[in-house]
């Protein structure tokens, strides 16, 4: 419509021009009439009414675009600007209709082994048994609920034993622990042969999330004896030479308590639990560990301590379809 408008008025110019020449078409018709004046008059109320007439439909045209124009630019085109407190506008504070952000990962620190499953601290139990909570489902812990943690290869004295009394530097062990994987920090999980005990504890290897070798460093600086259960012996090497440095130098319980209570004890074999029964008589032996998709059964109740892992949501129904 802006375009009419501009071709109208350089016709109009045109026109006028040409009618200032004595001997133009446009002269000469005007000569020609019978009232020149008349006729003048006529045509400027026509060229006043065509330009009332354009300069209407441009505004009508204006209007409709203008949803469509504001439409456009409010598409986003950059990143939204976070609100300010005490001058918000009602699209800052409007709440964003895409779906709520899931549990991140966050990548494991350096010298952290590839074969790991990120989990958060719950609480620290004494110096080698904490609770904690997967991230997210893995291959490691199957969901997300909170479980019972007894680190391998290692032994600190006891603090919570019910019938044995609190032994020297157990609360020591407890503490330190409690510094390495404080309640709430990320920390990454490693599993050995047997991923349970005969208590449902499972049996793990701990990284903080600065990379510490948790139950490396806990033997190394004295905290705990090194003992190992067969056959999880994994990073045996490592914590045994550990152990064998650290009481040399007398270190943490090496130098603080009474032979007695520094005695190692003789490795023994990891408890067996009872092989898992599904109800119509199919028994699934303990070792080795199997998963849902190595057995045919579903939805049969599992027996106490899960040792297979079947019982994903702990409901008592294993392998549920």
């Amino acid at each position: 419509m802006a375009a009419v408008i501009v071709l109208f008025f350089l016709a109009s110019i045109v026109l006028g021009v040409l009618a200032l020449i004595p001997r133009s078409p446009v002269r000469r018709w005007y000569a020609a009439r019978q009232r020149p004046g008349r006729a003048a008059g006529l045509s400027i109320l026509a060229w006043v009414g065509v330009l009332v007439v354009l300069v209407g439909l441009a505004s009508a045209t204006s209007q409709q675009d203008s949803p469509d124009d504001a439409a456009e630019t409010a598409t986003p085109t950059a990143p939204a600007r976070p609100a300010q407190p005490g001058n918000t506008t009602p699209a800052e504070t409007t709440p964003p209709t895409t779906a709520p952000p899931t549990a991140s990962v966050a990548p494991a620190p350096a010298g952290v082994p590839d074969d790991v499953q990120q989990a958060r601290v719950r609480r620290v139990v004494d110096g080698d048994t904490l609770e904690i909570a997967a991230v997210s489902a893995g291959p490691i812990l199957a969901s997300v609920a909170q479980v019972d943690v007894r680190l391998l290869e290692i032994d600190t004295p006891e603090t919570k034993h019910p019938t044995e009394p609190r032994q020297c530097y157990g609360p020591e062990a407890t503490a330190r622990l409690e510094q390495l994987a404080p309640q709430g920090s990320t920390v990454w999980v490693q599993r050995d042969q047997e991923r349970r005990d005969r208590y449902g504890r499972y049996l793990l290897y701990l990284y903080n999330d600065e990379g510490v070798f948790v139950n490396l460093r806990l033997v190394s600086e004295g905290y705990a004896r090194p003992t190992r259960y067969e056959p999880n012996d994994r990073h045996w090497q490592r914590i045994s030479a550990a152990g064998e440095q650290a009481r040399s130098a007398r270190a943490g319980l090496w130098g603080a308590c009474p032979p007695s209570d520094t005695r190692e004890r003789e490795p023994q074999p990891a408890p067996q639990p009872p092989p898992e029964t599904e109800p119509g008589g199919v028994s699934y032996p303990y070792p080795p560990d199997l998963d849902c998709s190595q057995i045919e059964e579903r939805d049969f109740p599992v027996q106490e301590g899960d040792p297979h892992g079947f019982d994903g949501n702990d409901d008592g129904i294993g392998c549920e379809s």
